[in-house]
C-alpha cells in the first residue's frame, strides 16, 4: 500500500508559514509597542521664527534631526497652557562618526535662570527668556531599540516642571561638529490605527535614517529569505505521492 504525504505537507507548510509570520513581526511589530512616535522635519528650522512645534509637550515624540553645518542650530517649540512636568533626551546614534559627536540642547522659556550663557551659540539668546543648558560631559550610556533594531549613545536628560508658557529647544555642537541626533519628548505614550498602518513606512524612514547600508542588507535578507520560502512550498505541494 503506497504512503501519501497528504498529512506531511500541511504541518511542514504550517511550518514554513510560522517562519515567515515570525520574520515580519520582528521587522514590523507594531507601533503600539514603539516608545515614541517618530517626527521627520523636512524645511529649515535654523532659527526662532522657524521653530519646529511639537504637537504636545507631553506625550512621546522622537524627532529624527541632523547638524549638517558646523554652525547649524536646530530649533523646536513646545507650549504649555499650565504648568506641567517636562521631559527631554537627546541622544545620538551608535556609529563610528558619532561617538565623539557631543550636541548639546538649550531650552529657552519662562522662570528659567538669565545669567548663564550656552558656550559657542550661534544664534542671538531670545529676549526675556531664560535659559537651561544641557551640555555633555562624556558619559555614553547606551539603549537598545529592539522595533527598529537601532542603538543609541544618550547625551543629555532634562525632568523638570515647568510654568505656563512658550518654550524653544535649541539643538547645537558647541564644538560645531555636525551629525545626526534624536530629541525625545514627553512621557505618555499615544497611539491609534493610524501608527499601526503606517509602521512599517515608519521602520524603513528611521532605519534609513540611522544607516542606509544596513537597512538594505536586511531587506535584501529578509527578501531572500521570503523568496526560497515560497519556492520551498511550491517544491513540497508539487512533489508526486510515493
Amino acid at each position: 500500500m503506497k504512503r501519501t504525504s497528504k498529512r506531511f505537507l500541511p504541518q511542514r507548510s504550517h511550518l514554513i508559514l510560522y517562519a515567515l509570520a515570525l520574520l515580519v513581526a520582528a521587522l514590523f511589530l507594531p507601533a503600539s509597542v514603539m516608545a515614541h512616535k517618530p517626527i521627520f522635519v523636512e524645511r529649515n528650522i535654523g532659527g526662532y521664527e522657524q521653530a519646529y512645534e511639537i504637537p504636545s509637550p507631553s506625550v512621546s515624540y522622537a524627532t529624527y534631526g541632523e547638524l549638517k553645518t558646523p554652525r547649524a542650530v536646530d530649533v523646536y517649540k513646545i507650549t504649555l497652557t499650565e504648568a506641567a512636568p517636562f521631559y527631554a533626551r537627546l541622544s545620538v546614534p551608535k556609529q563610528p562618526q558619532s561617538e565623539t559627536f557631543g550636541p548639546a540642547f538649550v531650552l529657552f522659556g519662562p522662570g528659567l535662570p538669565t545669567t548663564n550663557e550656552p558656550p559657542n551659540y550661534p544664534l542671538d539668546l531670545p529676549p526675556a527668556l531664560g535659559r537651561a543648558i544641557l551640555l555633555w560631559k562624556g558619559e555614553a550610556d547606551e539603549f537598545y531599540e529592539p522595533f527598529t533594531q537601532t542603538t543609541y549613545l544618550e547625551r543629555q536628560l532634562i525632568s523638570k516642571t515647568l510654568e505656563p508658557g512658550t518654550y524653544y529647544i535649541a539643538v547645537y555642537d558647541p564644538a560645531g561638529q555636525s551629525g545626526k541626533y534624536v530629541l525625545a519628548t514627553g512621557d505618555q505614550e499615544e497611539f491609534g490605527l493610524s501608527d499601526l498602518i503606517k509602521f512599517p513606512a515608519t521602520w524603513y524612514k528611521v532605519r534609513m535614517w540611522y544607516n542606509p547600508n544596513q537597512t538594505w542588507l536586511i531587506i535584501a535578507c529578509a527578501l531572500a529569505f521570503l523568496l526560497s520560502s515560497l519556492y520551498y512550498l511550491k517544491r513540497i505541494r508539487h512533489r508526486p505521492e510515493d
